[in-house]
């Protein structure tokens, strides 16, 4: 009898113990299919990855993540019913991706308080009003095309620069910022073009050739990057190219090959082949869930990682202080985060008067096959100056 009741007892604990982990949901809904899915299914496939790590090794104690990663198709109206399932579900945090899907939502997610991590970068997603609960996870599309302005004007001083855009609030999000910017550098920007996709550039290039264009500054995705610099390449085109985050990076080399020679780029993110622990952990969790060498290249993987980190670390500070996991209380932890996380040139830090997670950034140029950094990381005082008038 004394055994059956030691049994019983043992096998009590083992129920209580494995009932013990709570499961946290974490919804991301972005571009798998559809336009700047080229950037979005590797983003999706480091938030998945990211996630089943923290799971695999237990990293939030008691907590099991559930994340799931729906394909909106770059289409808003998928973008808020995602969100809406989320919310009635009591996720407490979003994870989001495009600049229109969010500068949509930034009312609703006032509204409910549920704090939203996208993948875009526009400023404009944290300008008032309604800007409590979304947090950038890195320096803006405005200050990353401003630092790559300043780096033109200063080994090009009076350079002549076109735009070229995605036709969408992404593409549209940085050029106010730029043009006040260029003033105070001494550079022109003569022209912004929207790029059509799938289209021939030769008229648009022949175009900025006839107006004196140095440099071609892009904010897209590296697919029609690509197009557009093979295209000048094959015009014989003197013009200089450089690019937001989102414009460059591996995924411009594989598909721009050697007309992407000379690209300068501007993120806050590692490369993969440095020699240092962020390339290493994005390597070591590629290769452990079976990635092919295009996911664990791409600097979206680590981008999706870092906003599923993001949502995770706050969770975690959020248990850690003892707190019920809930909406409010991640918005608490994200407001007193600073993550020395491993994926970006510096920490994730959060106030309530600042919501860019990573300040720092790196230019870096395209040479023989690789992205070689040639700025130390900084945030630029020029950014500030022209958004926020400091």
């Amino acid at each position: 009898m004394k055994n059956k009741w030691t049994l019983w007892a043992l096998a009590a604990v083992l129920a209580m113990g494995f009932a013990a982990a709570e499961k946290v949901h974490i919804m991301w809904s972005g571009a798998i299919t559809g336009p700047t899915s080229d950037a979005g299914k590797y983003y999706a496939q480091g938030i998945e990855d990211y996630c089943s790590w923290a799971n695999d090794t237990g990293y939030v104690a008691g907590v099991e993540f559930v994340c799931e990663t729906r394909d909106d198709q770059y289409n808003n109206a998928n973008t808020l019913r995602n969100f809406e399932e989320a919310v009635d579900r009591g996720d407490p945090v979003f994870l989001g991706y495009s600049t229109g899907g969010t500068l949509q939502l930034k009312p609703l997610v006032q509204e409910v308080g549920v704090p939203f991590i996208p993948a875009s970068y526009h400023i404009g997603n944290i300008d008032p009003p309604d800007n409590d609960y979304i947090f950038l996870p890195i320096a803006s599309y405005s200050e990353q095309v401003i630092a790559v302005l300043e780096y033109i004007a200063k080994v090009s001083p009076g350079a002549k620069v076109a735009m070229a855009i995605h036709p969408s609030p992404f593409g549209r999000a940085p050029v106010e910022d730029a043009k006040k910017a260029a003033q105070d550098l001494g550079i022109e920007i003569v022209e912004v073009q929207e790029m059509a996709k799938g289209l021939d550039y030769t008229a648009t290039l022949k175009r900025f050739e006839n107006k004196g264009v140095d440099y071609i500054v892009y904010q897209n995705v590296a697919g029609p990057v690509a197009n557009m610099i093979k295209d000048a390449k094959r015009l014989g085109l003197k013009i200089k190219h450089a690019g937001a985050h989102y414009a460059g990076g591996p995924d411009l080399l594989r598909l721009a090959g050697d007309a992407a020679e000379g690209f300068l780029w501007v993120t806050a993110y590692y490369m993969p082949h440095e020699d240092n622990a962020a390339a290493k952990f994005v390597k070591e969790l590629g290769a452990k869930y079976g990635r092919p060498a295009d996911t664990i290249e791409s600097v979206h993987y680590p981008s999706g990682m870092l906003a599923a980190g993001i949502a995770i670390e706050a969770i975690k500070e959020a248990k850690d202080a003892g707190k019920k996991i809930s909406a409010q209380s991640v918005y608490q932890a994200l407001l007193q985060m600073n993550w020395p996380n491993k994926l970006a040139v510096g920490p994730v830090t959060y106030s309530k008067d600042d919501h860019v997670g990573v300040d720092q950034l790196r230019v870096l140029e395209a040479k023989n096959g690789t992205f070689e950094p040639v700025t130390e990381p900084f945030s630029s005082a020029l950014f500030r100056k022209v958004h926020y008038g400091k």
